[in-house]
């Protein structure tokens, strides 16, 4: 009985922790999978269509039309991203007029708001983690990918958004399975972190504990986790807030 005891508090102690690594495990798998999927239909657009080139020097339409798109102005980033994600998508979504449906909505299906890691949804204005500015596609291994334009990231053309496991299914939380990058010009593809501030940090080669602020479990911005995870070589070692 003793013997049972001891084992039954040891299984109670790791059990969690074993939990927690096999999730993270998975999130990471279908991250790499879903950043993969997207990298190369860009890379496949761009040898067949462009020369080439990297997506900010494709010469894009910037007023190509997508059903329920209700402008693009003469964000290139937005088109671009367009031509190559509609390569590999199995549905295109048109840009919601709610935020509740702001990615891959179906009709009559509701899905949870998306959170921070500190579980809030503040930080836009309307105190949502996500804005109506965008479209949507639903790619082949069940994930959601959302872009659009960003006016605020310096050399930054476009947000890409990406819900690992669909809106309808898994946490729909930052830095579990929701993950916020910029299409980047210095680094001519997919780049790593969400914020302006980051993006620039990261390019000047900053260390990782400045990365690791911007992905804290108590913090509701902590949009910033895939920095990090990139940072540490596709991996979430111990201290990454889960």
């Amino acid at each position: 009985m003793i013997t049972l005891g001891i084992i039954g508090v040891v299984a109670a102690m790791t059990l969690p922790a074993l939990i927690q690594n096999y999730q993270k495990g998975v999130a990471l798998n279908r991250l790499k999978q879903t950043y993969a999927q997207v990298q190369t239909a860009i890379d496949t657009v761009a040898a067949r269509d462009f020369d080439g080139l990297p997506l900010h020097q494709w010469s894009c339409d910037s007023q190509t039309k997508f059903s329920g798109v209700r402008s693009w102005g003469d964000r290139a980033g937005d088109s671009c991203l367009y031509l190559a994600i509609q390569e590999i998508a199995v549905k295109m979504y048109p840009q919601p007029d709610s935020i509740e449906h702001a990615m891959c909505y179906e009709e009559g299906r509701e899905y949870r708001p998306y959170t921070g890691l500190g579980g809030g949804t503040s930080e836009f204005s309307n105190g949502k983690k996500l804005s109506t500015a965008g479209i949507s596609a639903l790619l082949p291994n069940g994930a959601c990918v959302r872009w659009h334009w960003a006016a605020h990231a310096g050399d930054a053309r476009s947000t890409i958004v990406f819900d690992i496991d669909g809106p309808y299914s898994g946490y729909n939380q930052y830095g579990k399975d929701v993950f916020r990058y910029f299409y980047s010009t210095p680094n001519t593809g997919i780049g790593r972190g969400a914020n302006g501030r980051l993006l620039q940090a990261l390019n000047q080669g900053a260390q990782r504990s400045y990365i690791k602020n911007y992905c804290k479990k108590n913090q509701d911005w902590a949009t910033s986790c895939e920095a990090l995870i990139l940072n540490d070589g596709w991996q979430m070692k111990s201290d990454y807030p889960w």
